[in-house]
């Protein structure tokens, strides 16, 4: 179910940013309630801690209420961390609907915006797109990866378009979303 997030513009707070310490009650979509406490607040995203270690978060992607002393506002879960920490977003920004897996993978990437293909680093992969080390491409080129994901023996082949990157950066990246999956050597 997804529900419209709250526009960063509804937010109060006079600064872009700021460490706050309050606590939340927090409505998920299909009715669970929970609490935590909010430890960070921007335009664009909230950080907070769960009360109870023992609660399991949803999946990300689900959409909450999030309702402190001071404001309501939407969103939807962006990212679950560490120690009962977890990431809500706000707004328009785009929310990854599976686990980031850190990894260190070897790659090749082929893409008609290069004239041959490049030894690359894949630095975090999910099962619907990767960040890659090493390469700059513009928002929208078509790529092809070729890796061996952890837990295989095969290499698999992806087709993938450029999301987000780095520009003229010291370290380059790119951040794509894959099209196409192709296995070799069965499941």
């Amino acid at each position: 179910m997804d529900l419209p997030a709250t526009p960063a513009s509804a937010l109060p707070d006079d600064h872009d940013s700021a460490a706050v310490l309050a606590r939340a009650m927090l409505r998920w979509a299909g009715g669970t309630e929970s609490s935590a406490v909010l430890l960070h607040a921007a335009t664009s995203m909230l950080v907070l801690e769960g009360t109870d270690a023992q609660q399991a978060l949803p999946p990300l992607g689900t959409a909450v209420e999030v309702d402190t002393d001071q404001r309501q506002v939407s969103g939807r879960l962006a990212e679950h961390g560490r120690g009962g920490r977890f990431l809500v977003s706000l707004g328009e920004r785009p929310v990854r609907r599976s686990s980031r897996l850190r990894v260190s993978l070897p790659a090749t990437l082929r893409s008609p915006a290069l004239p041959e293909s490049l030894a690359v680093e894949i630095s975090d992969l999910t099962t619907g797109g990767a960040r890659i080390r090493g390469v700059e491409l513009p928002v929208g080129s078509q790529v092809t990866l070729d890796f061996v994901p952890p837990g295989r023996e095969q290499p698999v082949t992806v087709r993938a378009s450029v999301a987000h990157g780095t520009h003229n950066g010291t370290r380059p990246w790119i951040g794509v979303t894959f099209r196409l999956v192709a296995m070799r050597g069965g499941r």
